[in-house]
């Protein structure tokens, strides 16, 4: 059971303000004073297998905007609701992190992160996740927009990861010339692919099947196709039917291959993993 429970669109970055160090004791107070109030909501979403709803997220938000003071993000976002996933995340991060978080703030920052990334709808959903416990961040996937080279390309990274930890993506990318290898881009963009995995190299070539032109490629490198073929072949001189009287629907055979690959169309081809 909970802690707590009682007994793409890339919105603007600004860079936060200079932060001291948390204040670990006016956050403490401020939770204890609010602690029923946010357990209720927990509870609730809990039981619905939802999110929390605004009230308590900004209740959240209140409690830990404490810790830096009336000009934060957080603190912003308890009083106005108002405010991106983005240009909080660093904020709740670092509390997230910090070797004096107990249980019950970090599972308060769960609750908030989660609430943030699907209110804006760029989280990949809790596809990791026991629907009957809280949420974890180092579990959802947030679909992120990384420039590199010249380009932009879409991946997924750890809802437990703040900027710091994109900036050092962004170096590994580049290093792995993702600007110019396709089928690694189709790669990184399907929803369970964590680009914080520890090798994105090994899993890429542990999943990647090949290259196609089109469905018909796919499927007669992934498929009984040509077995089958020849069996119509045969039914077709058993029965005196020409053979160009019957023309293939490759559709729903695509569509039971998709069971057991993931189908990424690139540019004028189709990468395939296998699932």
């Amino acid at each position: 059971m909970s802690e707590l429970q009682p007994t793409p669109h890339t919105p603007e970055v600004r860079p936060a303000p200079e932060r001291e160090s948390p204040d670990w004791r006016r956050l403490i107070v401020a939770r204890d004073r609010f602690l029923d109030r946010i357990a209720d909501g927990l509870a609730r979403a809990n039981a619905e297998h939802d999110e929390i709803d605004e009230p308590t997220a900004r209740c959240i938000a209140h409690v830990l905007g404490r810790a830096y003071g009336r000009e934060s993000a957080l603190a912003g976002f308890g009083r106005t609701g108002e405010g991106h996933y983005l240009s909080l995340r660093d904020e709740y991060l670092d509390l997230y992190g910090d070797e004096q978080a107990d249980p019950i703030t970090k599972e308060m920052i769960d609750w908030l992160g989660t609430y943030l990334v699907q209110r804006e709808n760029t989280g990949t959903g809790r596809r990791f996740m026991n629907e009957h416990q809280p949420p974890e961040l180092d579990q959802l996937l947030v679909r992120t927009s990384v420039r590199i080279g010249e380009g932009r390309f879409i991946v997924n990274v750890p809802a437990s990861w703040h900027s710091g930890h994109e900036d050092e993506l962004v170096e590994l990318l580049t290093t792995l010339q993702l600007d110019q290898d396709e089928a690694l881009q189709a790669f990184l963009s399907l929803p369970d692919v964590s680009a914080g995995t520890d090798d994105i190299m090994e899993s890429f070539h542990e999943a990647f099947t090949g290259t196609y032109r089109n469905e018909e490629a796919v499927l007669r490198a992934l498929s009984p196709l040509e077995d089958w073929e020849n069996s119509l072949a045969d039914w077709c001189i058993d029965n005196g039917v020409e053979p160009e009287a019957l023309d293939w629907n490759y559709e729903p055979l695509m569509v039971r291959l998709r069971d057991i690959y993931d189908v990424v169309e690139g540019k004028e081809v189709l990468h395939v993993f296998v699932k």
